[in-house]
């Protein structure tokens, strides 16, 4: 089991749950998403996967450490993709990467160059004259090329062109087929999630309503969309 949550509640004084009895499992080669409405709690149970915060009761494991007590070892086997995290924008695409490379053992210059010419990353360019789009594409090399066992991506996708969402989820495919890498993915952007993703998990106010196969997901919403199927879930629940 790559991770699981266990009865995992998130409490904050004077609020009601962030997160409120959350029970998951994803399993190498899953891709579960993890779809809800903003605020439902969807960034801080990613959070939780990545040792950002410790659990308020539960238990949290992933590549079977409690990810808040720091455990270097496993997590330099996990990438990374935020909207959040600023790249400083007078460094190089080649810094960037470098400065990311020191920290990974695993980090593969192979790959790092195969990603940069599919994601079209120009490691002279320099960061502070590259749109949003681009300096996710750079993320992005930098995060899968260090041949990571778990791959965690908190709402990226809406900032990539559609060119670049295509090849992201392609990639991401890809390496659960050929490494068994686990991918869990905090989004409202749907499309493609039907073709890609193998799990999915829909919270509300910080209830986990559903969780379910996606082909088995698609099926019982015969003859809706995956689309208003996931919106009508969320809204009723």
């Amino acid at each position: 089991m790559v991770f699981q949550l266990k009865d995992v509640s998130v409490h904050v004084k004077g609020r009601p749950p962030i997160l409120d009895r959350v029970r998951l499992e994803v399993s190498e080669g899953d891709f579960l998403a993890v779809l809800g409405e903003n605020g439902a709690g969807k960034t801080t149970l990613l959070d939780l996967l990545l040792g950002f915060r410790a659990p308020s009761s539960g238990d949290v494991r992933v590549l079977g450490e409690a990810p808040h007590l720091d455990p270097w070892q496993s997590r330099a086997q996990i990438a990374y993709l935020s909207e959040k995290v600023d790249l400083p924008g007078d460094w190089s695409m080649g810094d960037f990467l470098a400065f990311h490379r020191a920290f990974y053992p695993r980090y593969s210059l192979e790959r790092e160059s195969a990603l940069s010419a599919r994601f079209k990353v120009r490691t002279g360019e320099r960061i502070g004259n590259l749109s949003a789009g681009e300096i996710r594409r750079a993320q992005i090399v930098a995060a899968l090329a260090i041949q990571p066992r778990v791959v965690v991506v908190d709402e990226v996708t809406a900032v990539l062109d559609i060119i670049g969402r295509r090849r992201f989820m392609e990639t991401l495919s890809e390496l659960r087929a050929t490494y068994g890498c686990a991918v869990v993915m905090a989004t409202n952007i749907l499309e493609d999630l039907e073709h890609h993703a193998t799990r999915i998990a829909l919270l509300r106010e910080g209830r986990l309503i559903h969780e379910s196969p996606v082909p088995a997901f698609i099926e019982a919403a015969r003859p809706r969309t995956f689309s208003l199927r996931v919106a009508e879930l969320l809204e009723h629940a």
